[in-house]
């Protein structure tokens, strides 16, 4: 028997290729392990995904920690359960908006000249991937004293993190404005803290630092990202008037 790969002399007993590492194939194709070959080459669900979301609350050092002292196997790796959650980010939004009816972008201080920013929703899943680098370079920098992890460390720290964090929101969101009439601004800001509350709980198990540490840091980490989201705000709204979604008369009083 050869391997269908690399045309390897295989031995009959053999599961897996010893030179390529792929598996080798005895059954015709079906349904089911067409579905069960995606899901390990594309997204890795076979078990780890679960299990990596579990263990994410129970023990997110061990996750963390393993994946950066070379444990690649026992849970999923960063960049496909970030990117999981992007996804499911990107389906949430659509059903508030599309199916819900749900205004992503009013808020409190919204008047009938303020001008609609839906559009910004159309780049969130690049947006996902742009920002992950300034999470990363905020908490690189609030930790640079203990002198633990380097800049790559922390990103991948911050994958793992808000993947998990956009997980809940998708569980939570869903069902909650699918069932009550609320409002997305204050529900957006409880996420945001829960978020920055779940990332420093997870970076204080790492560094085993004191609470009163943690929330000093998580104190700073807010203020960074304040000013990271107004930066966010003008780039946003230079975005909408180059490709016209915002337009200088929607300033003008009705």
């Amino acid at each position: 028997m050869t391997c269908k790969n690399c045309d390897n002399d295989l031995r009959t007993d053999f599961s897996y290729c010893p030179t390529c590492g792929a598996k080798v194939i005895r059954n015709r194709l079906t349904l089911k392990n067409v579905w069960e070959d995606i899901s390990f080459q594309v997204f890795n669900l076979d078990n780890t995904l679960l299990k990596t979301f579990k263990h994410l609350f129970t023990q997110p050092n061990g996750v963390i920690n393993g994946y950066l002292n070379g444990a690649r196997k026992k849970y999923m790796n960063p960049v496909s359960f970030f990117a999981i959650g992007v996804t499911l980010s990107g389906i949430m939004f659509y059903i508030l908006q599309n199916i819900y009816g749900v205004e992503l972008t009013e808020t409190s201080f919204a008047t009938e000249n303020t001008p609609k920013m839906d559009f910004v929703f159309d780049y969130q899943g690049i947006m996902s991937y742009l920002i992950m680098p300034f999470y990363a370079l905020m908490t690189w920098i609030l930790f640079l004293d203990k002198k633990l992890m380097n800049y790559t460390e922390h990103l991948v720290t911050n994958a793992y993190i808000v993947g998990q964090v956009t997980f809940i929101q998708f569980l939570i969101c869903i069902p909650l404005f699918g069932f009550f009439d609320v409002r997305y601004e204050p529900v957006n800001g409880i996420m945001l803290l829960f978020m920055i509350a779940y990332q420093f709980y997870v970076l204080k198990k790492i560094h085993q630092i004191s609470l009163f540490e943690s929330l000093i840091r998580a104190f700073a980490y807010l203020i960074m990202l304040l000013i990271l989201m107004v930066g966010m705000g003008i780039m946003f709204a230079i975005i909408g008037f180059i490709t016209g979604a915002i337009r200088p008369e929607d300033f003008a009083p009705k």
